[in-house]
């Protein structure tokens, strides 16, 4: 009996003196994207300040807010402060196909709880702006989007860097192949991935802008496939509005494994987040290609390119165990 008191009053005591990460998520409102969100919500560790939006990624402008505001209802935090962002890149170079793009705008056809809250009447960049300067201490940015949002707040007011913590990004590919299925800038594309690809322009400014980055690209994704496994772990033990929503989520990747393959990317990016230790990672030197061309948009290794934390590899059990038990988490 002694053991187990003890045991809870130290559980308390870590809980109480956990390091909270406060957080901004910049998001395009993919069906990954929003996995990522409930996520992140179910993390007691984590503290969402804000969540703003981009038009020039998988979701249309006008769909993306309502869509993440009702998924915010269904998570149990309906009154997050969520803006609508850029309709259009810096640097338009493509876009990705249109029956995504109208799938994602319809949920994939799942039915979310309406929610009543208006959203933030600031744009994203003003949103990402206000946030950093009004919070008490440093705020981390996790970017599941092309990096436009970001890209303009930096350019309208360059102080909040120091009020930035570090930058997570869902994006790129470094020693594997890219992930573009139509043209990027007039051409044919085998190296590039849809955020930094989408705004190349932008995702340099922000590579370059000294703040402290952690990238999760292609090479690591890889490592977490959608599977029949863990589809179906999930349809015995989910309990929670956000497990089932997930599982609503993945079904159809889940039930044909022919074809183009599914992955956790932004799930991923949101689990290195909580969870560093259960990837392998290496600081390079990145920059971002803007000629032009088949390798438009590519992440390429170069003296004069900026330090980066590139992830290249995880544990994959590890990360299906920490986003199952997340998800199934009460509100």
């Amino acid at each position: 009996m002694l053991k187990k008191l003890t045991a809870f009053f130290l559980l308390c005591f870590s809980c109480l003196n956990a390091v909270t990460t406060q957080l901004i998520i910049d998001t395009d409102v993919d069906m990954d994207d929003m996995m990522a969100i409930l996520y992140l919500l179910k993390r007691p560790d984590i503290a969402i300040k804000a969540i703003t939006t981009a038009g020039d990624g998988m979701s249309h402008y006008k769909y993306g807010v309502p869509n993440l505001q009702n998924l915010l209802q269904l998570a149990g935090h309906p009154k997050i402060p969520v803006s609508y962002g850029v309709k259009k890149s810096l640097s338009p170079a493509g876009e990705f196909p249109a029956a995504w793009r109208a799938a994602v705008d319809n949920v994939g056809g799942i039915k979310l709880p309406k929610n009543p809250n208006p959203p933030s009447k600031l744009s994203s960049a003003d949103l990402m702006i206000d946030t950093l300067i009004l919070a008490s201490g440093k705020v981390s940015l996790l970017c599941i989007a092309p990096l436009t949002n970001l890209a303009i707040a930096l350019t309208k007011n360059p102080a909040i860097k120091d009020k930035i913590e570090r930058v997570y990004i869902m994006g790129g590919a470094v020693h594997v192949p890219g992930n573009i299925v139509n043209n990027l800038a007039g051409y044919q594309n085998k190296v590039s991935e849809y955020n930094l690809g989408l705004d190349a322009k932008a995702a340099e400014m922000v590579f370059e802008s000294g703040i402290p980055i952690t990238l999760v690209p292609l090479d690591a994704t890889r490592f977490v496939p959608i599977t029949q496994v863990f589809y179906k772990k999930l349809g015995k033990v989910k309990r929670t509005p956000s497990a089932d929503f997930v599982y609503q989520i993945i079904k159809p990747f889940a039930a044909s494994q022919k074809g183009v393959q599914e992955y956790f990317w932004d799930p991923l990016a949101a689990t290195l987040i909580t969870n560093p230790e259960i990837g392998r990672y290496k600081v390079l030197s990145l920059k971002v290609n803007q000629v032009k061309g088949p390798e438009y948009g590519q992440v390429y290794i170069s003296p004069q390119g900026n330090p980066v934390k590139v992830y290249l590899s995880v544990d994959p059990e590890k990360f299906y165990s920490l986003f199952l038990n997340s998800i199934n988490r009460p509100n």
